[in-house]
């Protein structure tokens, strides 16, 4: 079948979510709505670079230290694996402010040294400023008592909502799903603890993939009058918004999807049988020693008067190949149609590239590409079989796929490509021509 130089380019998309916002401050009002400064810059990520790596590309990653279920996917086993670290006290979240004790200054001064790492753009001074101030609160992510990462933000109460300021995670503790469980984590703390409906930041171009992938969106709902004035606004950022739903417990997410999935299929049992499996026919489908194929009565097939099937009847149309007749088709005379199209085909000026199967010592990946292969070898095969082929639809299927395959392996420039085309429309217009989908009426009885 088709060979030559493989064309087809594998492409994967590599989504760069580090970042941080940052820029020049133009104005913010204090909680009261005095106007007040704040010189620097506010962040939400890191830089994107390998020595300062953040969150975003925590966030972005799929890995996790547990392998990956393929029944519940990638981001179902991370959190599972996150949530039982949790139960084992490895991995704890609290939430702190700088209230003079020295416990909390020392948990502050370290997550101000992970900010300061990850946000090299970032002045220092700044975000000593932002971190220290009584007025903004962090979240810890802290493993085996370490400070690994946090989030800095600071509450509105009248607007019911708050502003993240800083958002990192240190970069030997990245891409294990941190990112993403600190940020469900501020959400479920807001909601519950400080009954917030909405978590709002400015992020530049680097950061916005990532908070896209926590839920923040460009597209601000909340009314203008509740954040316009209040929070930080910088050169270069691009304000983005998070709703937080009441009903959603975003630590148990999971869980709340299984749950919810569970009912929708114990929804669908009641209402349908398609969650009942039958055994397969895979051993009807092996040739005997005669290499004949062992038929089997389509009304014996389990499974299939449970799905409602019905007998199609005699099939819609008719041969009018020559040597055929000319009437609806029988066993004989269709495969008498299917012996003459193949013979038809093989003798072709461009069924050369068809005529056996593909040679995986010449062309070493073709079979990671085309998981059906088909051939004319392969086909010649199943119609000497006789009972192979039950309808015309399944014979002209195999011709399509074989076609098809070649087109997807070869680019449109090379030889197989512009063969597969010639050879499947002359094999449409020889179907074409000994087919007549137009049945005459069978004539009244008593005429």
């Amino acid at each position: 079948m088709q060979r030559g130089t493989r064309a087809r380019e594998d492409a994967s998309d590599q989504d760069d979510v580090s970042g941080s916002a940052r820029g020049v401050k133009h104005a913010r009002a204090d909680e009261s709505g005095a106007n007040g400064s704040r010189d620097g810059a506010g962040a939400a990520d890191g830089t994107p670079n390998k020595q300062t790596t953040t969150t975003g590309a925590t966030a972005g990653a799929t890995g996790a230290t547990s392998p990956v279920s393929p029944s519940r996917g990638a981001y179902a086993t991370r959190e599972s694996h996150l949530r039982k670290q949790e139960r084992d006290g490895e991995l704890k979240w609290e939430v702190i402010k700088n209230d003079g004790s020295e416990a909390n200054s020392r948990l502050l001064v370290a997550l101000k040294n992970i900010f300061s790492k990850q946000l090299p753009n970032m002045p220092k001074e700044y975000i000593v400023r932002l971190v220290f101030d009584s007025r903004h609160y962090s979240m810890l992510c802290m493993k085996n008592g370490n400070v690994i990462g946090g989030i800095t933000y600071r509450p509105f109460p009248k607007q019911r909502m708050g502003e993240i300021a800083f958002c990192a995670v240190s970069a030997n503790e990245q891409v294990k799903g941190y990112g993403t469980r600190l940020m469900n984590h501020i959400k479920e703390y807001a909601k519950e603890k400080e009954n917030m409906t909405h978590l709002i930041t400015f992020a530049d171009n680097n950061a916005v993939g990532y908070f896209q992938k926590q839920g923040f969106t460009k597209e601000i709902m909340m009314e203008r009058e509740k954040w316009y004035g209040y929070i930080k606004e910088y050169d270069g950022g691009t304000i983005m918004e998070c709703q937080l739903d009441g009903h959603v417990s975003y630590v148990d997410f999971v869980n709340q999807i299984r749950e919810q999935r569970k009912a929708v299929e114990a929804k669908v049992r009641e209402m349908s049988t398609a969650h009942k499996v039958y055994p397969g026919l895979k051993d009807h489908f092996k040739p005997s020693a005669e290499g004949k194929y062992i038929p089997i009565d389509v009304k014996h097939i389990k499974g299939l008067k449970e799905a409602k099937w019905e007998d199609p009847g005699l099939p819609k149309y008719r041969l009018v190949h020559p040597g055929c007749g000319d009437g609806i088709p029988t066993k004989a005379n269709l495969h008498k149609f299917m012996r003459a199209i193949v013979n038809v085909i093989q003798a072709h000026s461009d069924a050369w590239p068809f005529a056996a199967p593909v040679n995986p010592l010449e062309v070493t990946d073709y079979y990671d590409v085309v998981k059906d292969p088909v051939d004319m070898e392969l086909i010649q095969e199943r119609v000497s079989a006789g009972n192979y082929y039950v309808s015309l639809e399944m014979f002209c299927a195999d011709f399509r796929l074989m076609f098809n395959n070649c087109r997807i392996y070869n680019s449109r420039d090379t030889p197989y490509f512009k063969a597969a085309n010639r050879l499947e429309a002359f094999f449409e217009s020889k179907i074409a021509a000994g087919v007549n989908w137009k049945i005459r009426e069978a004539p009244s009885r008593g005429r």
